[in-house]
């Protein structure tokens, strides 16, 4: 068809095709890229268009011919093949021969020039545009009309508005000679240079909607993450199964919508298990009738949660039906065969799978075969048969795909202590758990006295043997001491009615409290028990258990909050190491009279060798941590040590309305040691200085190095008017350090004390006043100091 219109047809004017030709050229190096798609376009089309009115058949091919070699030639940014450059050069040929002649043959019938010309415009733009799609469809293994639709219709309005620009410039030609056509370059430019402006925008614009996605995604993987801390066996799975997903998806050939749902889902069809209690998720065994009605309402749940959110594509229906069978026997619809959404059916099979072959805590993952055997032996039942055969045939490659992509994640992290907050700003509710554990313990009392009733006690053993059984379950489960005595006192209240829970440790000669809660535990201080004395002491020393002692009877106790009296009961029993030496001792505290009996005492010596095994890791562990606690120049605790002290001060200070003090401390003049007697010196007074410190304290007292010529106190049972009497005792303290090193400087302190509770209730509030009020007393120091060194160089020049 070229060679006919070569041949064929006026040999118009040489010097329009060659003004044509450079206009071509030039504007062949102007690109703009297009919308939906990767693919740029040249700008020079309208001297094309302009070359088929204007020029003759033969030129207007050799034109646009010309054009497509500029153009593999210009701006590219990867070289053309030679194959490449023969096919496009082809393609636009044929184009530009169709174009022309449908505009002659219209043009012929006396058809107005315009709708020739835009016909032209179309027929070029089929010509052009449905081959490349064909080639890159075949190469893509794509569906031809989808790619071309897709990436191809944006080139008909450019088509069509660079016809429109030469039938302009050629009426405009008609009237003021044709030189008027050169005008169409600096209109071409001004459209290439609007065009990229706006393409700008909608690049940013683009930008800013993946970003959005990427948000959403992370929003969705939160979303998981609240799944993971509700449910603690679905590390890694969520992952595997949103890969897994997402290739059989590929494979059913779904479309971008329902990937997209399927992919979201796969993070979120868990969301409404929040709703579930946790004891019914994480139970390890079979489900009662009532747990297994309200596991049922999660799909329902977390398809009204994802309703609210209103995502654009069908997630909704795959989270509400992702536990529908193919048999009808599902839930919460009861939905059958292809009635349940084709995400939803996909993600069923995929989410058993991957449990099966995933570990849960009271079972050991199946191998993949076996995990594969049991999806297959419910397909046609449970399962779509169709999506159970394609997951059949390729769940080894994407076993081995979902290792590779699944990078070492840990888990999300909820068993924290949080030292801080110690009650609810409306308080405790104390009679919600206590009247559950009386009553629980008022059956078995029942059990126990009335021998009539035999369900009673079979119901009674039931219990303790079940309790028992999850008291070894969950201890030794944490290395921190304080967290494996609340499981143990939680544990117990359970079978036991106590109204205070305590732990002591054996420390040289003397009992520490190493934890205590209940609502009466106020009624105890923190004061160390000798061995031998009280009812603990003696339970530690004799290493023999007393059942209903009287806890007024303890070292420890304050006799004026009256919370105790000679009625009230006390058990203990004595802890053991490995090695049959004491550990400690376990009490209870009940305000009724002979609140304890001997089945207490059995439970509390069956629980006894675990609890105290569980005590001994965590204290060792604690042990290990210690060098982490130590400022090793003065072997005195760090900041780290000091902080967990006054969060553990605190904690009793509200149990035991009591107050403490905090004391600030820092050596004034010390500097200057370093200055005249080296470092070394002060590291030396530094040592001595902590020892004679240490000195000072009380057993019950703390002291650490802050850091430099800093340190801090605590002093329970202290409060502000002790400030005087403090800072002379560590002035001492300072002055027999500097004297055993010789050394006869104005060494002092500068001291701030902050007391519980009148100066604040929490570790920042109690520092910062310590802080400040020592900062006055150096500033003070120094003030002093710099008057006496003025007078006495008064004294020196008057002399003179």
């Amino acid at each position: 068809m070229s060679l006919y219109l070569f041949r064929g047809g006026a040999s118009g004017d040489w010097v329009y095709f060659s003004v044509y030709l450079v206009a071509v050229l030039l504007s062949s190096g102007m690109k703009v890229g297009m919308p939906n798609s990767d693919g740029t376009m040249s700008v020079n089309f309208p001297f094309i268009f302009l070359g088929i009115i204007q020029l003759s058949p033969m030129q207007a091919v050799i034109l646009a011919m010309m054009s497509v070699l500029a153009q593999c030639r210009f701006k590219v940014l990867k070289p053309f093949t030679l194959i490449q450059i023969v096919f496009n050069v082809s393609n636009v040929v044929t184009a530009t021969a169709l174009a022309r002649l449908t505009y002659s043959a219209l043009f012929a019938k006396h058809i107005a020039i315009a709708p020739s010309l835009t016909c032209a415009a179309v027929v070029y733009f089929l010509a052009n545009t449905i081959p490349v799609a064909l080639i890159i469809a075949w190469d893509l293994r794509e569906a031809p009309y989808k790619m071309w639709r897709n990436n191809f219709t944006w080139y008909l309005p450019f088509y069509l508005v660079g016809a429109m620009l030469a039938f302009a410039v050629d009426i405009i030609g008609e009237h003021f000679g044709w030189l008027t056509s050169l005008l169409l370059i600096p209109m071409v430019y001004t459209i290439f240079r609007a065009y990229n402006a706006q393409m700008a925008i909608i690049r940013d614009r683009e930008r800013h909607a993946v970003e959005t996605e990427e948000l959403h995604l992370r929003t969705i993987e939160g979303l998981a993450m609240a799944i993971e801390a509700k449910d603690q066996n679905t590390h890694r799975h969520l992952m595997r199964v949103r890969i897994y997903v997402s290739e059989l998806g590929k494979m059913l050939k779904l479309d971008h919508n329902m990937m997209q749902a399927l992919l979201t889902a796969s993070f979120l069809h868990d969301i409404g298990k929040l709703a579930v209690p946790e004891h019914i998720i994480n139970k390890p065994g079979k489900l009662t009738h009532e747990e297994f009605e309200k596991m049922k309402i999660h799909p329902v749940v977390g398809a009204d949660i994802l309703e609210r959110v209103r995502f654009p594509y069908p997630v909704v229906p795959i989270v509400r039906s992702h536990h529908e069978a193919w048999d009808g026997s599902g839930y919460p619809d009861g939905l059958k065969g292809t009635d349940i959404p084709i995400g939803a059916r996909l993600l069923s099979v995929v989410d058993c799978f991957d449990a099966l072959a995933s570990e849960r805590p009271y079972r050991k993952p199946l191998p993949l075969n076996e995990a594969m055997d049991l999806v297959r032996s419910k397909s046609g039942i449970h399962y779509d048969p169709e999506i159970v055969a394609l997951l059949d045939a390729n769940y080894l490659q994407l076993e081995e795909l979902a290792r590779q992509q699944i990078n070492d994640m840990a888990p999300l992290n909820v068993d924290l202590v949080i030292s801080r907050g110690l009650a609810p700003g409306a308080g405790f509710a104390p009679t919600q758990t206590e009247s559950i554990a009386a009553e629980k313990n008022s059956r078995i009392r029942e059990a126990a006295g009335n021998h009539q009733n035999s369900l009673n006690l079979i119901a009674a053993a039931s219990r303790e043997a079940r309790t028992i059984f999850e008291l070894g379950q969950v201890l030794g489960s944490s290395l921190s001491a304080r967290e494996t005595s609340a499981m143990m006192s939680t544990q117990l209240r359970l079978l036991i009615p106590f109204n205070c829970f305590a732990v002591y440790i054996r420390q040289d000669e003397v009992l520490t409290t190493q934890y205590m809660d209940g609502e009466l535990a106020r009624a105890f201080t923190s004061q160390l028990i000798p061995m031998g004395e009280g009812l603990s002491g003696w339970v530690a020393e004799n290493q023999r258990p007393i059942i209903n002692g009287n806890p007024t009877v303890e070292p420890h106790y304050i006799v004026e909050t009256g919370l105790f009296t000679a009625t009230s009961s006390a058990i203990s029993i004595p802890l053991f190491n490995l090695d049959g030496s004491v550990l400690g001792a376990l009490s209870l505290y009940a305000e009724g009279n002979a609140a304890f009996h001997k089945d207490h005492l059995r439970i509390l010596q069956a629980t006894e060798s675990k609890f105290s095994l569980s005590l001994q890791n965590a204290l060792r562990f604690r042990s290990a941590e210690s060098d982490a606690n130590v400022d090793h120049l003065t072997q005195l605790g760090n900041m780290r040590h000091f902080f967990q002290q006054l969060d553990t001060q605190i904690e009793i200070a509200q149990l035991s309305m009591q107050s403490f003090a905090l004391v600030v401390c820092d050596l004034n003049s010390f500097k200057a040691v370093n200055d005249r007697h080296g470092h070394l010196v002060g590291n030396d007074l530094l040592k001595l200085v902590a020892k004679e410190f240490r000195q000072c304290c009380r057993d019950q007292d703390t002291v650490v190095r802050m850091g430099g010529d800093e340190f801090v106190f605590l002093f329970p049972a202290m409060d502000s008017s002790s400030s005087k009497a403090c800072t002379e005792m560590l002035e001492k303290a300072v002055q027999r350090a500097c004297i055993d090193l010789k050394l006869y400087n104005d060494v002092s302190v500068s001291i701030g004390l902050a007391s519980y509770p009148a100066d604040g209730e929490n570790a920042e509030q109690l520092l910062g006043v310590a802080d400040r009020k020592m900062y006055r007393s150096k500033r003070a120091f120094h003030g002093s100091r710099s008057a006496d060194e003025r007078s006495s160089v008064l004294e020196s020049v008057a002399a003179v």
